[in-house]
């Protein structure tokens, strides 16, 4: 399955789960609670129609008043809001006339008494409360599902047996049961407000659920396609660099964990292009310098060949010399691989650098004198046997890298020319310094000449000798003794190689 599948399956299944659990949750809360409200409104209904009732018996001490009147009742259980009001009867005449047929009364005091009027009030009975319409007992209806029975169950109002009610409770004076109050629960009568209610409640929450789904699956599609695109970049550089293509590079759309892989995608294709420039560069350097002494001695041989040189002792050292050279460049490639490849291996012992760097120093003296080369390092005879000095190291690895060095120096300096060496420590490191005179190198190409074929071809040039990986030799034998070896100007106007080494360290 596709990763923009896995991430919509998961936000919309998600989202689908909490829109269900919360639809469950809300619908269960609103019928709980509805259903609480319902109960609690109808017994407070029951309790004050109770109170009502308890004042009509009292005032004529029976329930005759309720059988007689049926408006009574509903005056007392419904809001009269919810009836128009009686029509009053008017007679044909008006009230202010006396009727013709109807004698004239007299007072004893001979005065003429008016006719009431036949249009006469019926007085209300006290103590009746009038319902609020706006009450919730009014939008429950629940006058239309009360009944009303005397002390021995017999109906007076409503359902016919008190059985037929879900609820009952005694109308007691003075310790005395005269009636009894019936209720049928809202929750079983057909069509009842509340049911209503709740069920158009239900169908709104069910449409709000169904767009809150609707929207969940948009959102989850969009979502996954966003999440999903850097995705589709950084696969599509990969390809490239399966190919070949060590150009392509991502552009970051993110700063998250994303962001930083496609970092990572392009830092991997500089490696990858900076490999394969370096690749080809070496390819090319090695087969040039191996021409080179090739070309030489098939010369001279076809030379001797055609009769034109003499095979003597001059020609013959000649091709010794051509033959050293390749047999060192080939020692040099071979060393190159092994510690590229980790076949180099380090027999460290303890051993102070000084002393070992003395004694390149003291081998090398012949060769400088030759090249019209003098040499001081007063500085480190006072470091020749001090143990402060000592170090882990190969000491083998070390005089070739205090031997490459030297020779530089002596191949690259300039007759009659100068060489200082001089030795520092402190706490942490040994500092070696070896300094030669004219001619430099410029700054900005200082760090290149640890590159592998890499020649200053101004002055350090192949005329000199050299395959140009001694230098590169030298960094990585430092580097795996975990010290750093730089190139600086020198004070003596040449070239400066600085060497610092972690002493009483476990390498």
């Amino acid at each position: 399955m596709k990763l923009l599948y896995k991430f919509f399956f998961a936000f919309f299944i998600t989202n689908l789960i909490l829109v269900g659990g919360i639809l469950i949750l809300i619908t269960v809360n609103l019928s709980s609670g509805f259903n609480d409200f319902v109960r609690s409104t109808e017994t407070q209904h029951l309790s004050d129609t109770k109170l009502q009732l308890i004042s009509v018996y009292q005032q004529n001490n029976n329930w005759q008043p309720i059988k007689d009147n049926v408006q009574l009742w509903r005056d007392i259980v419904d809001p009269q809001s919810k009836r128009p009001p009686p029509k009053p009867r008017v007679d044909n005449h008006s009230s202010g006339e006396t009727r013709r047929n109807e004698p004239r009364k007299i007072d004893k005091d001979g005065r003429q008494v008016k006719a009431r009027s036949r249009v006469e009030e019926k007085p209300k009975p006290r103590n009746v409360q009038q319902l609020d319409h706006s009450k919730p007992s009014d939008f429950l209806q629940i006058g239309k599902r009360l009944s009303l029975y005397d002390q021995n169950k017999t109906v007076l109002v409503g359902k016919r047996y008190l059985e037929d009610n879900e609820i009952s409770e005694s109308i007691i004076i003075n310790g005395v049961v005269i009636g009894w109050l019936g209720l049928k629960s809202s929750s079983i009568v057909d069509n009842s407000p509340a049911s209503e209610f709740l069920s158009q409640q239900y169908k709104s929450y069910y449409l709000i659920a169904a767009a809150a789904i609707l929207l969940a699956f948009i959102m989850a599609l969009i979502l996954s396609k966003h999440l999903i695109f850097p995705i589709k970049l950084l696969i599509g550089s990969t390809n490239k660099l399966i190919k070949g293509d060590y150009k392509s590079r991502i552009n970051k759309t993110t700063h998250d964990e994303l962001g930083m892989l496609s970092d990572n995608v392009n830092v991997l294709a500089d490696t990858l292009e900076k490999n394969q420039k370096n690749r080809f560069q070496w390819m090319s350097d090695t087969s040039h310098e191996l021409r080179t002494p090739l070309t030489v001695l098939r010369a001279q041989l076809i030379a001797i060949q055609d009769g034109i040189f003499v095979a003597d002792e001059k020609r013959v050292q000649l091709f010794i010399n051509e033959i050293d050279n390749l047999s060192h460049l080939v020692n040099d490639l071979y060393q190159l691989s092994s510690s590229d490849a980790g076949g180099l291996t380090y027999q460290k012992e303890i051993l102070n650098p000084i002393s070992l760097l003395v004694q390149v120093i003291e081998n090398f003296s012949a060769k400088f004198e030759h090249n019209a080369l003098t040499i001081d390092y007063p500085s480190l005879k006072r470091l020749f046997e001090d143990k402060r000095c000592n170090l882990l190291a190969d000491k083998e690895r070390l005089r070739q890298l205090f031997t490459n060095l030297l020779e530089n120096s002596c191949r690259y300096t300039q007759a009659p020319g100068r060489i200082i060496i001089s030795g520092h420590y402190d706490q942490n490191f040994i500092d070696i310094l070896i300094e030669d005179s004219a001619p430099g190198v410029a700054s900005d190409l200082q760090q290149k000449l640890f590159e592998r074929f890499y020649r200053v071809e101004q002055s350090r040039n192949r005329n000199h000798g050299g395959s140009g990986l001694g230098l590169s030799l030298c960094k990585q034998i430092v580097e795996a003794h975990q010290g750093t070896i730089t190139a600086l100007d020198s004070s003596l106007g040449g070239l400066s190689i600085k060497i610092s080494l972690p002493v009483n360290k476990t390498l």
